[in-house]
């Protein structure tokens, strides 16, 4: 239950305006999220992939490193954030 509390906190801090506020806290929620689902046993290390090349953000993410990426770079925060709109439920 406390993993999908912690994502909530991260869907919620990629829904504020792109400043560097809002990234610092998407990051720290998404960083406080990963604790929390490691916690649980969840140690794959999946990559987050966009085929968009040339956009200002990588072309592949390593889980662990999205906090880095969310907290200094506009495009990527955007990119996460219309993940997170499309996501369901």
């Amino acid at each position: 239950m406390a993993e999908v509390e912690e994502w909530e906190k991260v869907k919620q801090a990629l829904r504020k305006p792109t400043t560097p506020e809002a990234m610092k806290e998407a990051a720290q929620a998404f960083e406080q999220y990963r604790v929390v689902a490691l916690a649980k046993g969840k140690s794959s290390k999946p990559t987050l992939v966009t085929l968009g090349r040339g956009r200002g953000y990588p072309n592949a993410v390593p889980v662990d490193k999205i906090p880095q990426e969310l907290a200094k770079n506009p495009a990527f925060y955007n990119l996460m954030k219309k993940v997170v709109a499309k996501e369901k439920g």
